[in-house]
């Protein structure tokens, strides 16, 4: 339903669960692909000829006891998300010195501030790193802790310089966006007691003494660094693909974004300016690539891109099987539609 925005959790609870219960054996779980490639072939070989859509997919696969095994497929989409590839928080978006060592001090993904995670914020300092509408989530979550929870502290980092870095788009049919956009830019110019804001720096090292993260923060242009000390640290620095597993294939990929070339060429023509509900619809064969029979669809397919949405995706997995059945015509969804008619 177009009218309704689920929640991430919602969305799972009335939607993913319930299908992958539906259909039972067909989803395999705790099974992890973890090597794809063309049987027979190597990398390097049959170049653009037909002999590479005529040998079959193997995949290696891993079982939660770290047993492999292979099996084999004629079509493979890789609908694997970004999420479990969290960029780092270092210059330049390698690891800060110090920061793969930090382990579970560092929440990669938002956490549940108000809620399941409370405990591990309230009453703590905690550093926010990014500036996106990740970012501005965690800063509405905490404004609200910071009122409710004497003690606790909030230094929000930034390698932006703009007094509001979130863009706010007029007349904007997100009204949650919106509210998340004007929220962040409010305390980035005026924050509330409890909170610091620092911009234009990026983390140069992080160590960790007597309980405590030690944070050096430093200006992009060689100016005097900064050092921050804090219990905690949320980056909110985006994430990226995991494009290891088919590295046998011949998968050409954007240098910029590590989305498939094809497509990531189309985003960058589109001029959505960063705005998803703005973004054009592609043609579907900007969903292939040199490697037949193989799709990336989802998230991953727009790298390390943020204006993914979902129902991109569903448009995405259409046009895949116009592809794979040769027919434009296909749509499987009006087809399931009519199923349910009937």
């Amino acid at each position: 339903d177009r009218a309704v925005c689920p929640a991430a959790g919602e969305y799972c609870d009335s939607y993913i669960e319930p299908l992958a219960a539906a259909l039972g054996k067909r989803v395999r779980t705790g099974c992890e692909v973890v090597g794809i490639a063309r049987s027979g072939l190597l990398k390097t070989e049959a170049i653009g000829k037909a002999e590479r859509s005529e040998a079959r997919f193997d995949l290696l696969l891993e079982t939660g006891d770290a047993v492999g095994k292979t099996e084999s497929a004629d079509v493979v989409i890789d609908a694997s998300g970004v999420y479990r590839n969290p960029s780092s928080l270092g210059a330049g978006g390698i690891p800060a010195p110090g920061e793969e060592k930090l382990g579970d001090l560092i929440s990669y993904h938002i956490p549940d501030v108000l809620g399941a995670d409370r405990q591990l914020y309230a009453g703590a300092t905690t550093l926010l790193a990014g500036a996106g509408y990740s970012a501005a989530t965690v800063l509405d979550a905490f404004a609200m802790l910071l009122e409710e929870e004497p003690g606790t502290g909030l230094t929000w980092a930034r390698r932006d310089s703009r007094k509001e870095p979130l863009p706010v788009i007029e007349n904007d049919p997100l009204p949650q966006r919106a509210r998340l956009s004007q929220a962040a830019n409010r305390l980035s110019v005026s924050p509330p007691a409890g909170c610091e804001v620092i911009e234009d720096v990026v983390i140069s090292s992080l160590r960790q003494k007597d309980g405590k993260i030690h944070v050096e923060l430093a200006r992009p242009q060689g100016q005097e660094s900064k050092a921050v000390v804090v219990d905690r640290i949320i980056s909110m620095t985006g994430y990226r693909p995991d494009n290891s597993y088919h590295r046998e294939l011949q998968v050409h990929l954007c240098y910029a974004s590590e989305g498939p070339m094809k497509l990531a060429a189309a985003l960058l023509g589109e001029g959505s300016n960063g705005d998803c509900l703005a973004a054009a619809e592609l043609p579907g064969d900007t969903l292939s690539n040199p490697e037949p029979g193989y799709y990336i669809a989802g998230h991953k397919s727009y790298g390390r891109r943020s204006d993914f949405l979902l129902q991109t995706g569903i448009g995405q997995v259409r046009d895949i099987f116009k592809l794979v059945e040769g027919d434009d015509s296909l749509d499987l969804y009006s087809e399931l539609r009519a199923d349910d008619q009937h």
